[in-house]
């Protein structure tokens, strides 16, 4: 049906071309209008084709981009765990006034703990609220003095409002420098480092957390370490 309607498309603009003037714009509207009144379907299926045509553009631009983030190795400039040098990469984009990556923690460790060849990659995407991105700040800034994934834990496992004085009291229960820990926190680099990972969130259409990233596929929620483990497999 829309291969006739694209023929008399073709056939309208010949006749516009044309030296035969006896057809005029007016004409070419009501031949158009009655046809589509007469297959409306045709209006169906070309939204369909686009919409593929659509999905078949963000998917290609989605692989383009994971392609760059692993091939140009993007990945170690960010917070890691497990075996740095594991062929398995696992990434995860948290908030830290998440619930539910809460409770994705208890998941990481057990991977870390059954797998040995998985890299486990952080992407601090603060997206919740203003106490959100100074959470993050600080958890990079623990980075700084490779302190990460203990801040990251006791953040996590946290239930109290989040404000500087508390973040700063667990840079001192970690032994953390803590001029070096607000310096870090307060630092174009930090605040460079979570733009990227908002613009690389949104370059991936992410819009909340946590999300992971496994093998060229971004599956959004928190799952259950079984869960997660099938998926490692499947795409180990």
């Amino acid at each position: 049906m829309l291969t006739k309607f694209v023929i008399l498309i073709f056939f309208i603009i010949f006749s516009l071309h044309s030296n035969d003037k006896s057809i005029n714009e007016q004409q070419i509207q009501d031949i158009v209008k009655k046809y589509i009144l007469e297959n409306p379907e045709v209006i169906i299926e070309s939204l369909e084709q686009f919409t593929a045509n659509q999905k078949e553009k963000e998917k290609k631009n989605l692989i383009n981009i994971l392609n760059n983030f692993y091939d140009n190795k993007f990945y170690e400039s960010l917070p890691r765990v497990g075996n740095i040098n594991g062929k398995q990469i696992i990434v995860e984009f948290v908030d830290y006034n998440c619930g539910y990556c809460k409770k994705t923690l208890s998941t990481i460790s057990k991977l870390m703990k059954n797998f040995d060849n998985i890299q486990i990659v952080f992407i601090d995407f603060p997206i919740l609220s203003e106490s959100s991105e100074i959470a993050a700040r600080a958890s990079l800034a623990a980075n700084e003095q490779k302190a990460y994934f203990e801040y990251h834990s006791i953040l996590l496992n946290n239930k109290k409002l989040i404000n500087e004085d508390f973040l700063y009291k667990i840079a001192k229960d970690l032994s953390l420098n803590i001029e070096k820990f607000k310096k870090d926190m307060s630092s174009e680099k930090i605040k460079n480092i979570i733009i990227k990972n908002i613009n690389f969130a949104n370059s991936l259409k992410i819009r909340g957390t946590p999300t992971f990233i496994i093998g060229k596929q971004i599956f959004p929620g928190a799952y259950d370490y079984e869960k997660l483990k099938e998926i490692i497999l499947e795409n180990s």
